[in-house]
């Protein structure tokens, strides 16, 4: 029998997952993951706003983050796609295919219906189309079902980086595990380890001990305003409606300088904006990582309607009423001075911002949102801007700008860092444009398009 060639895939989150249970019959698969735990990790990047050291950024364990939340199914629009450097009409039947590792064909063929006749109902343009599955999946179980086949090993450790021996020598991934360093052959490595951490990996395998890995991006979000809909507003017939399989909820998507802003609907019990100000307004997802917090309980106990209003958006029972809130996700461009930034003997810092452009272009999307939406809404009660508390929405993306090879190439190329031969990054540090939300189905997508270019490659 034919030795297979070996690959090495750092992370076993959503992209590491799904690359690895592909790739499997092809190629002898080793898979490093950071630990056994699901629980998050707090302590492994600094950052002194937006978050992110108490929301779900980082998981251990395999499957990652997809331990703790569903996998939201959102496409990129066209120009996205293109900002990113992928060609739509390409990349067409990638979607149709990671649509189909999550929905059976009739289930998204209703989806569909759905999405089309909500965006019938809503001015040209406006409607952002979103899936959310009704069963949450473990995507390391998931894909392996999907993709059965030859054992896949896993090694628990810390990926350090990268080592050459000598110019033309073998490559080999250098782990440190809970009792020894080891080191991890292979003819091919792929980092999969996530937006925050692939950066990171990638300036200490390239021997670059001080830098800022500029290009991060993200979907700052925040809730701005309280409604109440008039009785026959289009508005809450579309803001999620229910199948057998998924949630479909439509955003609303205006754009302001360059930049797209989401305006999502989420059941509320008054217009007051108590309940959607301080930490209260994000503290079940918080209780998730860490139920045995005192002080994030006792923020439940003092913000009583927080605790309803999100209850109402759990079960859905509230989307029929008069009474919203208005989340937005907005997005960010991909600038060089923000990003992670490593330093030796320092744990990695995020320098994560919403510049004041980014602030002005989301408050002018709310403002177009409430002028041509003012028909449908009877009451509002708006939080102004100079307040929004905005939050990271976990896409961490565009951090390893600096390091590929080319973001306009086809094949493996697309894939490829720069000075580090038969090495891929493809996780959501690839990605150059971030669209209006949840980057998650676009991943799926990439991982398998990035699976056919490997084994399409000459041995």
């Amino acid at each position: 029998m034919k030795k297979k060639r070996r690959i090495a895939i750092v992370g076993a989150g959503l992209s590491g997952s799904v690359l690895a249970a592909r790739l499997r019959n092809s190629f002898d698969v080793t898979v490093i993951e950071q630990g056994r735990r699901k629980r998050p990790l707090f302590h492994e990047i600094a950052c002194s706003d937006g978050g992110i050291n108490s929301s779900i950024n980082r998981g251990a364990g395999l499957g990652g983050t997809t331990n703790y939340w569903h996998n939201a199914l959102i496409e990129l629009a066209p120009d996205e796609l293109r900002g990113a450097g992928i060609e739509p009409s390409r990349f067409a039947d990638y979607y149709r295919q990671a649509w189909s590792l999550f929905l059976s064909d009739a289930d998204l063929a209703t989806c569909n219906r759905i999405r089309d006749a909500n965006a019938a109902s809503l001015p040209a343009g406006r409607a952002a189309h979103m899936v959310v599955p009704q069963a949450r999946a473990n995507v390391w179980e998931h894909a392996h079902r999907w993709f059965p086949g030859d054992p896949i090993t896993v090694v628990y450790g810390h990926a350090e980086r990268l080592v050459q021996d000598g110019a033309n020598g073998p490559t080999h991934l250098l782990v440190r595990t809970k009792s020894a360093s080891t080191r991890i052959e292979a003819d091919r490595f792929i980092f999969s380890a996530g937006g925050l951490a692939t950066p990171v990996l990638l300036a200490s395998s390239l021997g670059i001990e001080e830098k800022l890995c500029g290009g991060y991006h993200d979907h700052p979000m925040a809730y701005v305003a309280k409604l109440r809909l008039r009785p026959s507003s289009v508005l809450r017939d579309v803001s999620c409606q229910d199948t057998s399989a998924g949630s479909v909820r439509t955003g609303f998507v205006y754009e302001s300088g360059g930049l797209k802003s989401v305006f999502y609907l989420r059941p509320a019990l008054t217009l007051g904006v108590a309940s959607i100000t301080g930490e209260a307004r994000y503290v079940l997802s918080d209780l998730r990582n860490d139920p045995f917090s005192p002080r994030k309980i006792l923020q439940l106990l003092t913000n009583v309607e927080a605790l309803r209003e999100a209850v109402l958006f759990k079960t859905r029972a509230g989307f029929r009423g008069d009474y919203y809130s208005v989340l937005m996700l907005g997005e960010q461009h991909a600038i060089s001075a923000r990003g992670v930034h490593v330093s030796p003997g320092r744990t990695p810092a995020l320098n994560w911002e919403v510049t004041p452009e980014e602030r002005s272009a989301h408050a002018r999307g709310l403002a177009q949102f409430l002028d041509e939406m003012a028909p449908q809404i009877a009451d509002s009660n708006c939080i102004p801007a100079d307040r929004w508390e905005y939050r990271t929405a976990a896409h961490h993306s565009g951090g390893a700008r600096d390091f590929l090879a080319s973001s306009a190439a086809e094949g493996l190329e697309f894939f490829a860092v720069r000075g580090l031969p038969d090495t891929s990054v493809c996780d959501a540090s690839l990605l150059q444009r971030g669209g209006v939300a949840n980057s998650g189905l676009t991943l799926v997508a990439l991982c398998l398009r990035l699976a056919d270019a490997l084994e399409q490659e000459p041995e």
